[in-house]
């Protein structure tokens, strides 16, 4: 534990807040979030206005003590690592209840117990009672405290989803999207699985859309990672992703993967070329082309819309990320007078009139 963490630690212990104590010390609240964040370290002059105002000594402030080993938290600690396994939520609230209650500033302990009013709260057992309302109700007001003070982002995110799904069960629409909203939205996170949870409609069948349409667009890439980590081009990997494609997409207006179609063509023309199937190749090629010409038509247009009965009507707007200065035929000629491997057959007719559009 930091300096700052005891000091916060402590402060709450005291009943606190951080302006107060900065008002106690003539410093700003900011010095005072600085600390407890690790940004900072308070000056050495404030160690003993600190011990005196927590009423401990400059060893115990500064950590100076070896910490007695804590056999209660070591036991809530190993319930809390458990509750998710758990399937008898009442037993496991009291006992979330008795964490915060010793514990009051664990936010883990915070959020496990938020989480187990509303597994009981939203329990067939409890459904349309007055302990459903209080429950929820308590969940709510738990993983709001948390949002309010933890520092802790993986902690607060957590809440987040909590409160989505907690006003999902109170049918408070607006305010689960609200907090959807303040979800991250990064690759490794996924806030449409939880806006999906508060729309309804054309908003809910626009993400299942978005859904499908990035879902198609990972596997891909996921296979495109599995062809390089392989010791030698395996051609099985492009049909895939040709079937995939083509499962989603079985009208033929591929639109953004038009890309992937190309590239797909372009590396099945170099396993063609490098088992001296010319012809093959040269297909191949003239595919590649085909889809990028296809594709440079449509990225004028920076709309992305989709036709075949899976994604009909859904569409992305490129406009802020199209790339003005390239093109995609420009990328397959490129590869055709600058790659080695194609030039065996840069003087078949269908190559030369590629190269010379």
């Amino acid at each position: 534990m930091t300096i700052g963490e005891r000091i916060k630690a402590l402060r709450k212990k005291n009943d606190l807040t951080q302006e107060k104590l900065a008002d106690y010390l003539c410093v700003s609240y900011q010095a005072v979030s600085k600390w407890e964040c690790g940004i900072s370290n308070p000056d050495l002059s404030l160690i003993g206005p600190l011990t005196k105002l927590f009423h401990v000594s400059a060893d115990e402030l500064l950590g100076l003590i070896p910490e007695k080993v804590d056999e209660r938290k070591a036991y809530f600690d190993a319930e809390y690592h458990q509750y998710w396994k758990k399937d008898d939520h009442e037993a496991d609230l009291e006992i979330a209840r008795k964490a915060v209650a010793e514990y009051p500033m664990d936010y883990r302990y915070l959020k496990w117990l938020a989480t187990n009013e509303w597994y009981v709260g939203y329990s067939t057992k409890y459904c349309g009672t007055q302990t459903e309302k209080e429950l929820l109700a308590s969940s709510i007001r738990h993983y709001e405290m948390i949002l309010e003070d933890c520092t802790d982002r993986e902690i607060c995110n957590q809440a987040i989803s909590g409160l989505v799904h907690a006003h999902k069960s109170k049918g408070q629409l607006d305010e689960a999207k609200k907090y959807a909203l303040m979800y991250p939205d990064k690759p490794e996170t996924n806030r449409d699985d939880l806006l999906m949870l508060c729309v309804e409609g054309k908003e809910k069948e626009f993400l299942l859309k978005k859904a499908v349409r990035d879902g198609l667009n990972n596997l891909c890439i996921s296979l495109e990672y599995l062809w390089m980590f392989l010791p030698e081009p395996c051609e099985e990997i492009l049909d895939a992703k040709i079937a995939a494609i083509n499962a989603v997409i079985t009208d033929g207006n591929y639109q953004h993967f038009h890309i992937k179609l190309s590239l797909i063509y372009m590396e099945k023309a170099r396993i063609a070329l490098r088992q001296n199937e010319y012809e093959k190749a040269a297909d191949a090629i003239i595919t590649a082309y085909n889809h990028a010409t296809i594709f440079d038509e449509m990225d004028r247009k920076a709309i992305e819309t989709y036709s075949c009965p899976v994604l009909r009507g859904y569409t992305v707007d490129h406009t802020n990320d199209r790339r003005t200065d390239w093109t995609l035929v420009g990328d397959v000629k490129r590869c055709l007078t600058e790659e080695q491997i194609f030039f065996p057959i840069r003087t078949c007719k269908d190559i030369i009139t590629i190269l010379q559009s």
